[in-house]
């Protein structure tokens, strides 16, 4: 996996650089402290995963994000950020952020999370995780609908992180047929989009390991 590593402290970014540098298959192609200037990075490196932190001058993390989603599809972001408000965690995962990891958190965290980024799943620090589940408390829309059982099982996959093919072969069914499964459960929530479906089944997900 090639990284590329955004921090304004530069002794955070070298901390952060010798960690990821231990791991094995993992090879840290360029790092900066300014959000411009990270685009300019992705855009040299076409890195396969960008870690940063939020609070960067010249363009803030979740701009970042929404511009390497748009710009270059093919690099994931994930947020290593001090701040874990709920409300900080819901933008970057809305913004296109396949992660967010706390810098409280304990230093094998990073390696479980470069490791779901690998496997295109999403990966939230167990605190983070617990914050996040714990203040969502307002009602929505898509909360009150009851999927259908085999539509259940597809959502619990998805948060798993299985591809369409995964899921069909998992559940001995044809592609054709997840795909329709996704169509109805996005119609029946609500959602928009297979990055809005992927969100509400890691949420509910979550949701469902704290009852």
């Amino acid at each position: 996996m090639r990284l590329v590593l955004a921090d304004p402290q530069p002794l955070v970014r070298a901390g952060i650089r010798r960690l990821c540098e231990a791991l094995a298959g993992t090879d840290v192609v360029g790092e900066t402290g300014d959000g411009q200037q990270l685009l300019e990075l992705v855009a040299r490196q076409s890195p396969d995963l960008v870690l940063l932190e939020l609070q960067l001058p010249s363009l803030n993390g979740i701009d970042a994000i929404q511009q390497i989603r748009r710009h270059y599809p093919a690099t994931a972001a994930m947020v290593l950020s001090a701040r874990g408000e709920s409300s900080q965690v819901r933008a970057s995962l809305k913004a296109g952020a396949v992660g967010y990891l706390s810098k409280q958190g304990e230093a094998v965290e990073l390696e479980l999370a470069l490791k779901a980024a690998a496997k295109h799943q999403i990966y939230l620090s167990p605190g983070i995780a617990h914050s996040v589940v714990g203040q969502r408390k307002s009602a929505r829309a898509e909360d009150s609908v009851t999927l259908p059982r085999r539509q259940q099982q597809v959502l619990s996959l998805i948060a798993r992180g299985k591809s369409t093919k995964e899921i069909a072969n998992l559940m001995g069914i044809s592609a054709k047929t997840v795909e329709t499964h996704r169509a109805r459960m996005m119609d029946a929530l609500g959602l928009y989009g297979t990055n809005a479906l992927m969100r509400y089944a890691i949420r509910t997900g979550l949701e469902g390991a704290e009852s």
